[in-house]
């Protein structure tokens, strides 16, 4: 069983912890909590008969603490990056949450964006097009979800695990691609390597 770590980060009270309870537990809670350092849950899920074990970590939004955030982001092969639409702030500092990821990952991790308490559209301060648009110049996923009404919140971590494997298939026939290529040019065969055809999904900036 294919075992995944997932992230998600975000500003301080986007609703990054009711995200994770909603999607394991089917539960939501006005009350808010902040997280000091990091939680994690494991769940398991099945993606087209492929189970997989899906690690969930909830990050420090907390400007007072990010600096723990290192130690979780590393390794991460998904994440999250989440924001709420009644702060504008919240959105303007996705891409501190995206070079976070860049600087402290050195692998190319498959990234989406939440705009996150669609319940909440009469405070609404971000567009949605703001974020669909900022989604699409840095090539990510945009999921509208709501933790308090479960809007889109399965979807997202079933979409983006099916990524993440689709990805892994790829590269993996990329590294056979190139294993042919050794042992063909060793019987003097010349043999082109297809591209591996990245996900557009990849937040990894080189």
């Amino acid at each position: 069983m294919d075992r995944i770590k997932l992230i998600l980060v975000g500003d301080e009270s986007v609703g990054k912890t009711s995200i994770i309870t909603q999607f394991s537990e089917h539960q939501f809670t006005n009350e808010y909590i902040p997280t000091i350092g990091s939680d994690k849950i494991i769940k398991e899920i099945e993606i087209k008969g492929e189970k997989l074990k899906v690690e969930i970590w909830d990050t420090v939004g907390h400007e007072q603490y990010r600096t723990v955030n290192k130690i979780f982001i590393k390794n991460a092969q998904i994440a999250l990056i989440v924001y709420d639409i009644t702060n504008k702030d919240s959105f303007n500092n996705l891409n501190f949450w995206l070079q976070e990821i860049n600087n402290n990952n050195s692998k190319k991790v498959i990234c989406c964006v939440l705009s996150n308490k669609t319940d909440l559209y009469e405070n609404q301060v971000v567009e949605s097009e703001e974020g669909k648009n900022f989604a699409a110049e840095k090539k990510m996923k945009f999921f509208e979800t709501s933790a308090k009404d479960y809007e889109s919140i399965e979807n997202v971590f079933f979409e983006i695990c099916e990524d993440y494997l689709v990805q892994k298939k790829r590269e993996e026939k990329h590294k056979e691609n190139i294993k042919k290529k050794k042992e063909d040019e060793k019987e003097g065969n010349d043999v082109n390597i297809p591209d591996r055809g990245d996900e557009s999904t990849s937040c990894k900036i080189f």
